[in-house]
């Protein structure tokens, strides 16, 4: 709350009223506003005014709820859409969601709530306002918006097998997959995404096992060393009988047993004096593996066949090891293909494991896939992107997590922005034309962020000088090192732009002319990845001559345009490279950099 004092003060300032010059004074002295007071020639004092420049001011929750309820605001919402009230809905959604979005933007609907804040601020008066921007995921999650997600089934199975035979994958089928999705989804569109689940392993079957007449029949020894829960049909031999009337036994592969809790027929009726099992039979059946009273064991077991075996029961084949795996395919122009996207540091499918260790078949609790890379990923690197496929409550999806450093953050869509405003005419506005502006000289490197890809034994090589700005140089006590170092912009929104421009102001010393364009570069991209190497970027093309290295003098970069750009948000790179196959580095430039600003063209640039 501000002093009554002060609140006194500022009334009289803002109404003009001549002050004496003890009341002055005390203004001075009991706010921070800054004022024209000079004496004109005629002895008289100007009107007091309140301009200031430079204020930065945070939204708070609170201030999302305001800016919401102003009555200018919902004129203005209103008239955006007059029949369905959408712009009004959208202007609400801005209190809900305390953020902004394209639609209901800040440049809309901040000037009322300035206005409102600051309300003895005079023109010239500027301000950065810092606010929640809700851009929504990124491009690699929304390509999971209408991803299908499916276990294979038996004719899954035998479709991708091209006959009759096991209802799991090897290694030799796997190449069928993309020919097998291309049939089971022949409506898809390139970009469509599959996340199938299906049984696999290593190991390969046998021709007895693979028949176009002999069905799979799962081994005991594979039942106990990868359990599943589901119904199999299952072989081993017979053990110890616990009841011949109820069809109580161990059943057993020669090393390990489990308890069969009970065997009928399919009708439920019991089969084992009628079928004459006796101990030491080879049996199969229909079962699945449980423990619900307190042992591993094999319930709701339907009697299949039996056999006495010549001689000694032989022991059971070694357990082959089954997995069930969650994998992404997506259609590309060439086909399906497994998923891969090089912008990523992984891209997969939350491993089954890991539901069945939460008991769940959907993720709904983002915290167990943050466990799970943890657990998975214990050495990974600032800044590193981790898309995670998984099955949400409403079918397949996928959610990205960055890792900032010391944890896995997970990527909300949700950015913190920043807007300049302007008072003209006593009214506050949106100072849109501007998007990034970086003097660097006396205000450090701002949101600029400094990345090392190979510095050659140097601590640094980009760095911010007081006197000089953003400053570069590979030469150091009389070598000139092969090296690439990075100096990356803050996200910078195009999203309204027409004719963005590119320009700064640079010097150049030593080096040469036909190298210095090869190693300083200042590059593009409209989707950063965090990571400067794993990023696609654009080299754009210098549209003036670099200064020739002869001296220290600062020159204009001339002007980039970036209106390719436009609608989109983009980060810029000033990449310095002398690490460069066949280039020799006989003399290392430095770089300063100095009045960065993408802005539209001012009216007299325009005009020329």
């Amino acid at each position: 709350m501000e002093h009554p004092i002060e609140i006194a003060i500022l009334t009289i300032m803002k109404t003009k009223y001549i002050l004496s010059i003890a009341i002055l004074a005390l203004s001075l002295g009991a706010c921070t506003n800054y004022f024209d007071e000079k004496v004109m020639n005629d002895g008289s004092i100007p009107a007091v005014t309140d301009v200031r420049t430079g204020m930065m001011y945070q939204l708070t929750d609170d201030d999302y709820k305001q800016i919401a309820t102003y009555p200018e605001n919902i004129e203005k919402a209103l008239a955006l859409d007059p029949v369905d009230s959408t712009g009004l809905a959208e202007l609400q959604n801005i209190a809900k969601e305390k953020s902004f979005t394209e639609t209901a933007s800040a440049d809309m609907y901040m000037p009322a709530f300035l206005a409102d804040k600051f309300p003895y601020l005079d023109n010239g008066t500027t301000l950065d306002a810092l606010y929640t921007m809700r851009e929504g995921k990124s491009s690699r999650v929304s390509e999971f918006v209408g991803a299908q997600g499916f276990t294979l089934t038996r004719d899954d199975y035998e479709a991708i097998w091209q006959k009759r035979g096991a209802d799991y994958l090897t290694p030799s089928v796997m190449a069928n997959v993309p020919a097998y999705l291309a049939s089971k989804i022949p409506a898809a569109l390139v970009g469509q995404i599959a996340l199938i689940t299906y049984e696999y392993t290593e190991d390969e079957p046998d021709s007895t096992e693979l028949s176009d007449f002999l069905p799979y029949s799962l081994r005991l020894s594979e039942l106990l060393v990868f359990p599943d829960y589901k119904r199999h049909e299952i072989t081993g031999f017979v053990g110890e009988v616990k009841s011949s009337i109820s069809g109580r036994f161990y059943m057993t592969d020669g090393d390990a047993s489990i308890y069969v809790y009970g065997l009928t027929d399919e009708d439920g009726n019991k089969v084992w004096k009628e079928k004459g099992i006796k101990t030491g039979d080879e049996i199969t059946l229909v079962g699945r593996y449980s423990e619900d009273n307190g042992e591993p064991q094999i319930v709701d077991a339907v009697y299949v066949s039996h056999h006495t075996p010549v001689g000694a029961p032989k022991k059971i084949i070694p357990a082959r090891r089954f997995e069930t795996v969650n994998a992404l395919y997506q259609l590309t122009a060439e086909g399906w293909a497994p998923y891969a996207n090089e912008q990523l540091k992984v891209g997969e499918a939350l491993p089954q494991h890991i539901y069945e260790k939460a008991g769940v078949t959907q993720i709904t609790d983002m915290d167990i896939i943050l466990k799970y890379l943890q657990a998975t990923y214990p050495y990974a690197a600032e800044k590193e992107i981790y898309l995670i496929a998984y099955m949400g409550k409403n079918g397949a999806t996928a959610d990205e997590w960055v890792f900032d450093g010391t944890e896995f953050v997970l990527s909300t869509g949700y950015v913190t922005e920043t807007m300049s405003f302007e008072v003209k005419n006593n009214k506050w506005v949106a100072n849109i034309s501007t998007y990034l502006q970086t003097k660097f000289v006396g205000e450090g490197l701002g949101k600029f962020t400094i990345h090392h890809v190979s510095l050659d034994g140097l601590n640094y090589i980009w760095r911010f000088q007081a006197a000089y700005g953003a400053t570069a140089s590979a030469y150091v006590s009389g070598t000139n090192h092969r090296v690439e170092d990075w100096l990356v912009s803050p996200n910078i929104r195009l999203k309204k732009s027409i004719q963005p421009r590119l320009t700064f102001d640079q010097a150049v010393r030593y080096g040469n002319v036909t190298d210095n364009p090869k190693w300083l570069n200042v590059m593009v991209t409209n989707n950063f990845t965090g990571d400067v190497q794993t990023t696609e970027w654009k080299q754009l093309e210098w549209p003036a001559e670099l200064p020739d290295g002869s001296n220290w003098v600062f020159q204009t970069s001339g002007v980039f345009d970036l209106s390719e750009y436009n609608g989109q948000t983009i980060v810029l790179g000033f990449r310095y490279k002398t690490d460069i196959e066949g280039v020799d580095v006989p003399s290392a430039p430095t770089w300063e950099i100095q009045n960065l600003l993408v802005a539209e063209p001012q009216e007299e640039e325009e005009q020329q």
